[in-house]
């Protein structure tokens, strides 16, 4: 039975419990120790997960070999189980998928969420807010940069516009492509780049020149200029960032992305950034979770910065899930997540 079990606020103890023990209410199991990128560390044996005192959460653990794995990661997933499992899971184009398994997963809360509001239909309306656009078409929902296709065995293609641009920005880069989240597409009118967050924050340009290694993705804010040159934009449709005051990096990827990507589709283009209200505010004092729109207004022309919009997991559930009676499953879900034994989201 537990072998397969998924553990959120309805069978997890209080976050205030005793550090190192398992999470879950009731649990007195001897504790044993499982392998893990850090070293041996506390395992439940009878719940099957291992335990990080520190930061107080938890991993599905069925075991050290790839097939055990596999069957870990696969109980942080709740919705379109099977596609996962096919397409999604282990596929070479998606980065750390072995991070699946992880109670804090940005991937699988990204996955539960919007397979489910495609899987329901309820991507228009999601859009529509997103937006501000009236839109009445279903998008293509791209996660990862893969096309989900749920009702589809077919293998999912990568979107073709996003090759076009690693092409162009990323030549020479050899691992951890730029992989946006979330990608939401109507041909002939909008492409929708959102860049989720659940318990991090957003990354912030390196201030060491050390941080830039050949193969990957620049870390500095003077790597990442050279690299991903607005120049290679339309002409004054980024402007250049002000020397003072953080540099979100990953913003900025997505950022010339979306605006690339969009003028090579002929269509408008929106960036979104999805972070919980919750885990922000709960380390508001650090420069990563805090709301970056200055930034990005920076960088863009007044006539385009309705285009970027701050956005969070709550207000999602809050305006498309909540009442949503055919969305009771994802409702429940989104309720009831964890983070670090605690309450992630909602609440």
């Amino acid at each position: 039975m537990t072998t397969a079990a998924y553990f959120d606020m309805r069978n997890l103890a209080s976050a205030m419990g005793r550090r190192g023990s398992c999470p879950v209410s009731g649990c007195a199991a001897p504790l044993r120790k499982a392998d893990s990128q850090w070293g041996k560390m506390p395992y439940c044996p009878v719940h099957r997960i291992r335990i990080h005192a520190g930061t107080r959460t938890f991993v599905y653990y069925n075991g050290p070999d790839e097939t055990s794995k596999h069957y870990a990661a696969l109980r942080n997933i709740l919705f379109e189980r099977d596609y996962f499992k096919k397409h999604i899971l282990g596929n070479a184009a998606k980065a750390e998928t072995h991070r699946i398994c992880h109670e804090t997963s940005e991937d699988a809360l990204t996955w539960n969420v919007f397979s489910r509001l495609a899987s329901g239909g309820a991507l228009p309306t999601l859009l529509s807010t997103l937006t501000g656009l009236s839109l009445k078409d279903e998008p293509e929902l791209y996660l990862w940069g893969l096309k989900i296709r749920l009702h589809d065995s077919s293998k999912p293609p990568l979107f073709p516009a996003l090759g076009c641009a690693r092409g162009i920005f990323e030549e020479g880069i050899t691992k951890f492509l730029t992989e946006p989240d979330i990608m939401l597409y109507v041909p002939g009118e909008l492409l929708v780049l959102v860049e989720a967050k659940f318990t991090s924050g957003n990354t912030i340009a390196s201030a060491s020149a050390t941080h830039d290694a050949i193969g990957e993705k620049p870390k500095t804010r003077e790597g990442i200029l050279e690299r991903y040159n607005p120049k290679k934009l339309p002409r004054d449709a980024l402007l250049a960032p002000s020397s003072s005051g953080p540099f979100y990096s990953q913003l900025y990827r997505n950022l010339v992305f979306a605006i690339y990507m969009a003028s090579k589709l002929d269509v408008r283009w929106s960036l979104v950034n999805l972070v919980s209200e919750r885990q922000f505010h709960q380390r508001q004092n650090k420069v990563e979770f805090q709301d970056p729109t200055q930034f990005i207004h920076a960088l863009l022309p007044k006539e385009s910065r309705d285009q970027f919009l701050f956005y969070s997991w709550e207000r999602l559930y809050a305006d498309h899930v909540a009442k949503a009676t055919e969305l009771k499953d994802l409702a429940e879900f989104m309720y009831n997540k964890s983070a670090n034994g605690d309450r992630a989201l909602c609440g």
